[in-house]
């Protein structure tokens, strides 16, 4: 899709797109047969202007590493690495209980659907997604896709600056208001397909507890965590600034707990009903440390998800370039 197209798609007040759709939802927007959602914001001039902000050259990895959170959160398997000897000079890497979801992850639009309509993305019906060739909504079409302009909103930061506390461990919410101010401070802007990256303190955090302080929020009916708030205004200024993607370095993006037995939760708001990747646990504070430095809060990111057929979601294998 080129840029001058992008008029052509409803704002979220006129969504939805086609006829018989869920309400705020672009099912039909990109087309009936779409399976990139959001990422459909993502374009070649795009890749061309990201570009042209790299400056210094300076790397930031964003994926924190396999195995980094002890126990897994959520209750997922835990990952064991092992090496297999070939011979006396050469090695393979096995990976048993790989969870694609144990690390830093995008939630792929196979990942959640919608709990009242039940359907996924674009309308595809449950029993469309499925492992291995031929699963509709599969992760392995992202795989040379998520590659553009990345922005980070430090709201971890300008909350501190504004000498409030933080705590990310807390049911605690940022508002669309907060991050629209921390925008404003940083000098920033949105522009259409725009990565964005949101920094709420939760990873940073979390590194730096003890053993028993992480068993005791492993299961997600003991974790609370801080997160950007579950709105309505969210939602639309996220479309509306057709953001082709939302990272952040907290457990869901949205705040925990939250219930799936309703459609408030941003899961159902953003995956299934407009097709926007969700990214979570990512590596912030390296980044924003760098970007308060230079005052340069925008940058390349490039982002490779596995390209498995069927896959429902994907460590980021991303990047960001200053």
């Amino acid at each position: 899709m080129k840029k001058s197209d992008f008029s052509s798609i409803p704002t979220f007040d006129n969504l939805p797109a086609v006829k018989d759709a869920p309400p705020e939802s672009s099912w039909g927007a990109f087309g009936p047969d779409d399976e990139l959602g959001c990422l459909n914001f993502l374009t070649e001039e795009g890749v061309v202007e990201a570009a042209r902000l790299v400056q210094s050259g300076k790397v930031f990895r964003l994926d924190a590493k396999v195995g980094f959170a002890n126990p897994p959160l959520f209750g997922r398997a835990k990952v064991e690495h092992k090496i297999l000897k070939l011979g006396t000079i050469a090695h393979d890497d096995l990976l048993n209980n790989y969870n694609t979801q144990e690390s830093s992850q995008w939630d792929g639009l196979a990942h959640v659907g919608h709990v009242k309509y039940e359907r996924f993305y674009n309308g595809v019906e449950a029993s469309a997604i499925q492992d291995g060739p031929g699963g509709r909504l599969s992760i392995h079409r992202w795989a040379d896709k998520f590659v553009g302009r990345g922005l980070l909103i430090d709201v971890y930061g300008w909350r501190k600056s504004q000498g409030r506390a933080v705590n990310p461990f807390e049911a605690d919410s940022y508002s669309l208001d907060e991050l629209k101010s921390a925008l404003a401070a940083q000098g920033s802007a949105l522009k259409p397909g725009t990565i964005l990256l949101v920094r709420t303190g939760w990873m940073e955090e979390y590194e730096l507890l003890g053993p028993e302080a992480k068993a005791g929020m492993a299961q997600f009916d003991k974790m609370k965590s801080i997160g950007v708030e579950r709105s309505r205004d969210l939602v639309a200024w996220l479309w509306d600034n057709r953001v082709a993607a939302i990272g952040t370095d907290c457990p869901a993006v949205e705040t925990i707990p939250f219930n799936f037995g309703d459609d408030s939760p941003l899961h159902f708001r953003l995956l299934a009903l407009l097709g926007l990747p969700l990214g979570e646990l990512f590596i912030l504070a390296p980044l924003a440390d760098d970007c308060a430095r230079d005052r340069r809060y925008e940058f390349m990111v490039v982002s490779a998800p596995m390209n498995v057929e069927g896959g429902i979601a994907s460590p980021p294998n991303a990047v960001a370039i200053k």
